[in-house]
């Protein structure tokens, strides 16, 4: 997300907090409210560890919760009970997010997202002529003089044009080129499917191609591993063992009767 005009966006944010903090309080003895307020500080917890850090975005719907569970006509002691949970919740929590960021883990490393952590993206974007492609840059800060700098290529068909907020997709962006950063990187889009990178030019549709049909690959032998079919035997597709077939026990050689032949002959 990309706030084109980001005073007024926070102002509509705040307006949208502060009415529904108005209707939260208007109805506050309702049935629906009481629960309702049980289940927003959990999603509150969520919001927090996603978007830790961006503190304008937290802080509004956060304290929306907190003023609408301590205004709710909930019991007092079943309020007090569950805010001293979610307290617990929300101090472990912080902490365990910080442990996580110490070592570099991130919600969407662990969720196997996508790899590009948008907390590391520079807004620098360079579009190609007609706008189908854009060219992004992720930047690795490793607290040394040479940090990792990956360049990728996003489409810009479902982005997402708002009021005072654009929403780029960067799901399903193709790698093209990773280097050590601050290198000088010279790159170039000679037309919308064709980007010049570090000497060497880059057949963007065909790149895009090869990654659906990978995808398509993927999802067709899932499909065939889900589809496949075992192979039984007769005693599996009935349910039955072999002893339960034959009866109690698995049956046994009976000796077959040879007549004798001389006394046959008297």
């Amino acid at each position: 997300m990309r706030p084109t005009n980001a005073v007024p966006l926070f102002l509509l944010y705040v307006l949208v907090n502060v009415v529904f903090a108005g209707i939260m309080f208007y109805t506050r003895k309702q049935i629906i409210t009481r629960l309702v307020v049980c289940i927003t500080p959990l999603i509150a917890l969520v919001l927090l560890i996603i978007a830790f850090g961006q503190w304008y975005l937290i802080i509004p719907p956060v304290a929306v919760c907190l003023f609408a569970f301590l205004a709710s006509g909930m019991n007092e002691t079943v309020k007090t009970i569950l805010g001293t949970v979610y307290l617990l919740l929300f101090v472990v929590g912080t902490l365990v997010y910080l442990t996580m960021l110490h070592f570099n883990l991130t919600v969407q490393t662990l969720l196997s997202l996508t790899e590009c952590d948008v907390s590391k993206r520079v807004n620098n974007d360079y579009t190609s002529p007609h706008e189908k492609y854009r060219l992004v840059q992720y930047v690795d800060y490793a607290g040394n003089e040479r940090n990792l700098a990956t360049y990728y290529v996003e489409k810009t068909e479902d982005d997402i044009e708002l009021p005072y907020l654009d929403c780029h997709k960067h799901l399903g962006s193709q790698k093209v080129l990773v280097t050590m950063h601050p290198d000088e990187i010279n790159y170039k889009w000679i037309d919308d499917s064709v980007l010049y990178i570090d000497g060497r030019p880059k057949n963007i549709d065909e790149l895009f191609a090869q990654a659906e049909k990978e995808n398509e690959k993927d999802e067709d032998e899932k499909e065939k591993e889900e589809t496949t079919e075992k192979i039984l035997t007769y005693y599996e597709t009935s349910d039955l063992t072999i002893d339960e077939y034959y009866g109690t026990t698995t049956p046994e050689a009976v000796p077959v009767p040879v007549p004798d032949t001389e006394a046959s002959q008297e």
